[in-house]
């Protein structure tokens, strides 16, 4: 209904479109392989409390701030490793060819 209502907004927009073929096409995808084919990556989030001297309280944050990471807190080396380690599987599944691939470089 959506795609028809488009279809017929182009054509109702003159004789310099023409639309020649339409097809319908559903794609279903997982996780792994949308994360593989975008940008998009998850952050990561440790969630750590600290004590608030001016409040007298505990303080749960789940991104360090910038002094935590200048001072390089526990908190922040755990965020930057978590990070790192990301990005290396990010690399290491984007390196690896399918058996499809490698046995089209063969010729099989």
């Amino acid at each position: 209904s959506g795609d028809a209502s488009a279809l017929e907004a182009l054509e109702a927009l003159g004789p310099g479109v023409e639309v020649r073929d339409v097809a319908a096409r559903v794609e279903t995808r997982t996780a792994d392989q949308l994360a593989a084919t975008s940008d998009w990556a998850p952050d990561v989030k440790i969630e750590t409390s600290f004590y608030n001297p001016r409040t007298g309280t505990n303080i749960a944050t789940v991104r360090p701030s910038k002094l935590q990471r200048r001072r390089h807190q526990i908190n922040s080396l755990a965020v930057s490793a978590a990070e790192r380690e990301l990005e290396l599987l990010e690399k290491r599944n984007q390196s690896l060819k399918t058996k499809a691939q490698t046995q089209a470089k063969y010729g099989w």
